[in-house]
């Protein structure tokens, strides 16, 4: 099953170097980029619980589910492609959240398997889902044996 990366925009965001990646991907896994749609409130607390039933509507119990959250553990490339490969190795599909304008709610990060943190400074869903597929390559062409990291 391919690798899911769910974030909360639209498709029509997803750029051409993001692209670029989803097909250097394809070559290991597939990955599929699934835009959910924002909550639209101006209340934090609303949002984040609308976007976190969204989300966990479309997930199955077997997934191993990564959360990008500014809580969550920094790894290195390294380290993440370690933890991907036995990811990918001992559950049926991985997905990974970005979370929307107020990052994801409880029930996503009590249910998420793993929660990643991209760094302590605050990035736009685009560069997130951008730097998100850019470690996803890096991961899987280290777990395939590449020297494309060095």
């Amino acid at each position: 099953m391919p690798l899911k990366l769910y974030f909360f925009g639209k498709s029509r965001e997803i750029n051409e170097r993001e692209n670029e990646l989803i097909k250097r991907i394809g070559f290991r896994e597939k990955i599929e980029l699934v835009a959910l749609p924002q909550a639209g409130t101006r209340d934090n607390k609303k949002n984040k619980t609308i976007e976190a039933d969204n989300f966990l509507s479309k997930i199955k119990e077997n997934q191993f589910i990564i959360a990008f959250d500014e809580h969550g553990q920094q790894l290195n490339s390294l380290e993440f492609s370690r933890e991907l490969k036995k990811a990918l190795e001992n559950h049926k599909q991985v997905v990974f959240v970005i979370g929307g304008a107020f990052g994801l709610g409880e029930k996503i990060l009590n249910k998420a398997n793993l929660k990643l943190s991209m760094g302590k400074m605050v990035w736009t869903r685009n560069l997130a889902r951008q730097m998100a597929l850019e470690q996803i390559y890096r991961a899987l062409e280290i777990a395939g044996g590449s020297n494309f990291h060095k």
